[in-house]
């Protein structure tokens, strides 16, 4: 799961509204740096929601690994007034619609909230995410990479990248 890159905040339009504001210019490195890191990592199907600063982000990320996103209205932001459970409902949906698939790398870029609501749904809520507070409250930083391995004891996660990662080593 990617979160989108940094957004551009100052442009007037609503967040939470599609289309939403685009990537800054931070932002489009941070998704070179995403898709950098992902290349070589056996990506099947690239995933996007369908706001402007997720969708510009895939579309980076998809260059880098030769791939086009498909948008998935599933991975939408948070709309104004839905409900985290509501959120959680149509996220957990799509990951029953993509077990069904015979897929094992699938990659979705989307926001904090859907994030969330992945980390919670596949781990029964018994996530520890204590040590993951970025920007506006979300629990990925922007362009981070959460990285989910399932085995028979269920879903293990962890943050695998985020672009400040790639400037420290």
């Amino acid at each position: 799961m990617i979160r989108h890159a940094a957004p551009d905040r100052t442009t007037g339009l609503p967040y939470t509204v599609m289309p939403g504001p685009p990537l800054t210019l931070r932002g489009e490195e941070e998704a070179v740096q995403a898709g950098h890191w992902l290349r070589d990592r056996g990506i099947e199907r690239l995933l996007s929601s369908p706001f402007t600063r997720t969708v510009a982000t895939a579309t980076v990320i998809g260059q880098l690994i030769g791939m086009t996103p498909t948008v998935i209205e599933a991975l939408r932001e948070v709309a104004p007034g839905e409900q985290h459970s509501e959120v959680r409902a149509r996220i957990a949906d799509l990951l029953n619609q993509l077990d069904d698939t015979p897929l094992q790398r699938v990659a979705l870029v989307t926001h904090g909230g859907c994030i969330l609501a992945a980390l919670q749904y596949t781990t029964g809520d018994r996530i520890d995410l204590s040590g993951h507070r970025y920007d506006n409250g979300n629990h990925a930083p922007t362009a981070g990479i959460w990285h989910g391995v399932r085995t028979d004891q269920g879903w293990r996660w962890s943050l695998a990248f985020r672009p400040d990662m790639a400037v420290e080593s």
